[in-house]
């Protein structure tokens, strides 16, 4: 008697595959719109994305932000006690803050002799090959206190003036110009209130809000061009009513019988 054939193998199913490809694209799509939402700390991006990099690859993964932030580390200390310049980490990257009191003159956007060290090191730290990805956002911020001279006729421009200065120096010292911008946030961005509840103010605080702010960060600065549209169209359109080719109605004639209106 024979012996049985041997079963045939039946191909494999992959159908599944299918299914199993579109969940993974989906779940994808999600976690991209979910970044693109969402507001990234890169600072705690990079710091976790190096962690993983160590415990995988098991090789060292650079990290210009953590390298910047030692660098500037020794900087502050060396030139400064680290109270007339604050190093910190925000989202966006690297943070150093001015003391106002101490880098400029009172009500003036003038440097003091004594500042210029340290710009200069700060200039030459940003100016390195190594961290030329960074662009700079030099920010004024000023008390609440009014100032009216003819030079800063309010805090906006004391703000501006002195955040522009300190763009300046950088300049003078080798930093690019397309790497930096300036803005003024007069007093409405205080780290601490400048008053009490019952208007009393507060000096200490007064001078923690005077300071100048330098962002130092990856993101590009990216400018738009407007789409003007013409003025005079914009005009025509208002203006302009198209004809209807109808004669406006006479005012209608008061019949001879009607009585007078009587005051009342």
């Amino acid at each position: 008697m024979a012996p049985p054939p041997p079963p045939q193998e039946e191909p494999a199913d992959e159908s599944w595959l299918a299914t199993y490809a579109d969940a993974i694209t989906l779940l994808m799509a999600f976690f991209v719109l979910m970044v693109a939402v969402s507001k990234v700390d890169l600072a705690l991006y990079e710091q976790v994305a190096e962690g993983i990099n160590e415990q995988v690859n098991k090789k060292e993964r650079k990290a210009p932000i953590k390298d910047f932030k030692e660098d500037a580390a020794e900087v502050v200390q060396e030139l400064t006690d680290g109270k007339v310049l604050k190093l910190g980490v925000d989202d966006s990257g690297i943070v150093l803050e001015f003391d106002s009191s101490t880098f400029f003159l009172p009500g003036t956007a003038q440097i003091v002799e004594a500042a210029y060290p340290v710009l200069t090191a700060v200039a030459e730290l940003v100016n390195a090959p190594q961290y030329e990805m960074f662009n700079l956002d030099l920010e004024g911020h000023t008390d609440d206190d009014p100032i009216s001279t003819v030079q800063f006729p309010s805090n906006w421009e004391l703000g501006a003036a002195r955040a522009a200065s300190v763009l300046r120096v950088m300049n003078e010292n080798g930093t690019k110009i397309d790497r930096m911008r300036v803005l003024s946030y007069a007093s409405t961005r205080p780290k601490a209130p400048n008053r009490m509840e019952d208007g009393t103010p507060i000096a200490e605080n007064k001078a923690k809000n005077r300071r100048v702010v330098m962002r130092i960060h990856q993101k590009p600065f990216e400018y738009s061009p407007p789409k003007y549209v013409p003025v005079t169209s914009i005009a025509r359109e208002g203006t302009e009513a198209e004809p209807t080719g109808e004669q406006p109605a006479a005012p209608a004639e008061t019949p001879s019988n009607t009585p007078a209106t009587q005051n009342q």
